[in-house]
């Protein structure tokens, strides 16, 4: 397959992503993804990302990856020939043609961690950058939080002061069931970034795992299933997928499947989204799995109203566990979760009446 210029490449993800801009400290264009359309969130976040240093577009929202090719024959609906006449202009010497064999799958990363990580809850090593800014704001995000303290945390966190991609953002591992990190997600700490970067990015060319796999334990019968791996730190038996697609029940990787259906395979799953009070996409997401015979964690009013999340809760009441018996108590199958999920849109628009 050919190498296309990379001007050329720009100029068609300024074409079809939505709201397209360039991000100079990452050296990435991002904007909103064509093919998932980022649900309701479409034109107001950006999670697609050119990274023009290896080709590759991916989206963290439905998790597209491809070389830059591959994504704009998807969004564009030209065929070969089309495209290669359009990148005639950009090169006009240009002799390539498109190989008949199919595209040779692009080697995965398998770099453990963003280079250069500093563990955070190594003392050794947060001692010797103590009087580093973005060290001493990660410590301070994870003892607001209480990541270090909730009784599900990993064994590590870490942050990267020099990666291209995660610099200066809290790292979380993602360990598999054999101890071994294979996938990893970082998060903003600084209050700047909250603004003009995404909150979370992942393993670039990485698939998803899940999220504290390896803190299992098979003497207990049922799993958590979060959205979100900061929440899973406050429940035994806990993972996260890392994200959500709100409209399909499709949420995860292939990956993700094989665990479910080998490691956890016996276990009962109960899924805990974000409060269903307050978040729309939360909301639709219990709905679907509902009615896929799926066991789902509906808040109680009396919490839901409140918070946002189970790391909300902890961090207001300081917890630094949330029992699996609450979790159980308010968990519901077919009919019955959905009649809940009934009072809980009633009592919204009672809430929020439509003008």
């Amino acid at each position: 397959m050919i190498s296309l210029p990379e001007d050329y490449v720009v100029s068609k993800f300024y074409l079809y992503a939505y709201k397209p801009k360039y991000n100079r400290y990452n050296q990435t264009y991002q904007g909103g993804c064509p093919i998932c359309k980022e649900g309701d969130s479409v034109g107001s976040k950006q999670r697609c990302y050119y990274i023009c240093k290896t080709d590759i577009v991916f989206c963290h929202n439905c998790g597209w990856s491809s070389r830059s090719y591959k994504w704009i024959k998807e969004v564009s609906r030209k065929t070969d020939a089309e495209i290669i006449e359009e990148v005639k202009e950009y090169r006009p010497d240009i002799t390539s043609v498109l190989e008949e064999a199919p595209e040779k799958e692009k080697p995965k990363n398998e770099a453990t961690l963003p280079i250069d990580s500093i563990n955070l809850f190594d003392t050794n090593q947060t001692d010797y950058y103590k009087s580093n800014p973005i060290v001493s704001a990660c410590l301070q995000t994870i003892k607001k939080r209480r990541l270090d303290t909730a009784v599900n945390r990993p064994d590590k966190l870490y942050v990267s002061l020099t990666d291209a991609v995660h610099k200066n953002r809290l790292i979380i591992p993602f360990v598999n069931e054999l101890g071994k990190i294979e996938f990893y997600q970082s998060r903003t700490v600084v209050p700047t970034d909250n603004k003009n970067k995404s909150k979370y990015i992942s393993k670039i060319g990485g698939e998803k795992t899940l999220f504290n796999i390896d803190k299992i334990d098979s003497d207990l019968s049922c799993v958590f299933v979060f959205e979100g791996p900061l929440n899973a730190f406050f429940t035994k038996n806990s993972v996260a997928v890392a994200g959500i697609t709100e409209k399909s029940i499709q949420s995860l990787t292939l990956r993700q499947q094989k665990q479910m259906n080998s490691t956890l395979k016996w276990f009962e799953k109960i899924w805990v989204l974000d409060s269903q009070w307050v978040d729309n996409a939360s909301l639709s997401k219990s709905e679907i799995l509902l009615k896929e015979g799926e066991t789902v964690f509906i808040w109680p009013e009396n919490f839901g109203k409140r918070f946002k999340d189970f790391n909300d809760i902890c961090i207001t009441c300081k917890l630094n566990e949330i029992s699996a018996a609450f979790i159980q108590k308010n968990s519901f199958k077919g009919l019955e979760g959905i009649f809940k999920l009934a009072e809980i849109k009633a009592d919204r628009v009672k809430s929020y009446p439509s003008k």
